[in-house]
C-alpha cells in the first residue's frame, strides 16, 4: 500500500499498514490485536486465580458457620462438595488443614424460639 488514500476512502487505523474503507477491499492482514477489555480495569493486577480463592473463602466461610465442631472427614466432605458446585477444584492438602481447624472450632449453642 502507498501512502496516499484512494478518493473516497477513509483512514480507519494508522500503523506499520493503513487500513482503508470505502468501494476497495480492507486489507486486514498486519493489524495488531486488540487489547483485552480486562487490562483496561484499573484498581491494578490481579493475579490469575484470585477468582477461585474468593469461592474458596465464601465456602470455608459458611461451612465454618455450619459445620465447625463435627469431624475433620465431615468437614472435608462438605467443603469438596460446596467447592465443585461453584467450578474450584480442592486442593487436598489445603482442605484438611480448613477442615482441622474447623473442627477444633466450639459448634454453637442451639438456638431456642423466643
Amino acid at each position: 500500500m502507498s501512502g496516499s488514500v484512494c478518493p473516497g476512502c477513509h483512514l480507519v487505523a494508522q500503523g506499520s499498514r493503513i487500513v482503508k474503507s470505502g468501494t476497495w477491499a480492507t486489507d486486514y492482514r498486519g493489524m495488531q490485536p486488540l487489547a483485552s477489555i480486562s487490562s483496561l480495569a484499573s484498581g491494578g493486577q490481579r493475579s490469575a486465580g484470585w477468582q477461585a480463592q474468593l469461592r474458596v473463602d465464601f465456602v470455608v466461610n459458611k461451612v465454618t458457620q455450619t459445620h465447625r465442631g463435627q469431624t475433620e472427614e465431615q468437614i472435608k466432605q462438605a467443603l469438596t462438595d460446596q467447592l465443585r458446585v461453584f467450578g474450584v477444584v480442592p486442593n487436598q492438602k489445603q482442605m484438611a488443614i480448613y477442615a482441622q481447624a474447623i473442627s477444633a472450632l466450639p459448634q454453637f449453642p442451639p438456638t431456642t424460639g423466643r
